[in-house]
């Protein structure tokens, strides 16, 4: 994930080490001013991909279409085999759209039956960042 300062591309250098991306989520206290932030592009990937997972459709502002629809699939009446696939399509497609910079390696979907009756899933998710080959991961619980 790179900025463009004037004429001259910047990618996580020594010299905009000191310079944030963003908030990182879960949103907490950091040490440099009120809330926590990212100073690598990797991290901020990381933290926008779990904002767009988190995020239902409708609930942002001025952008309905933003976020997936993971917390209503949990609802819907289907196997597993079904729900896995709808889960990793629903992922994919969202992740395609608004975050093209992300490619998407692997999901693992945890369903398990006490899962099942709290209506939760596990999600890990292994994905790169641009053409960069380091795999990244995050792993979340969905549903609650």
């Amino acid at each position: 994930m790179a900025y463009v300062i004037g004429r001259k591309v910047v990618k996580d250098t020594q010299d905009f080490e000191s310079y944030a991306y963003g908030i990182k989520i879960p949103i907490q206290r950091g040490p440099t001013g009120y809330f926590e932030q990212n100073f690598t592009s990797f991290e901020q990937a990381k933290t926008n991909l779990l904002n767009l997972l988190q995020t239902q459709q409708g609930e942002r502002v001025m952008q309905p279409l933003f976020g997936t629809g993971l917390h209503s699939l949990l609802f819907e009446q289907m196997d597993d085999v079904e729900f896995e696939f709808r889960l990793q399509q629903i992922i994919t497609e969202n992740v395609n759209y608004w975050l093209p910079y992300i490619n998407i390696e692997q999901i693992e979907v945890e369903l398990t039956d006490q899962m099942k009756d709290e209506n939760k899933a596990g999600l890990k998710i292994q994905f790169t960042v641009g053409n960069e080959i380091d795999l990244q991961e995050i792993t979340f619980t969905i549903g609650g």
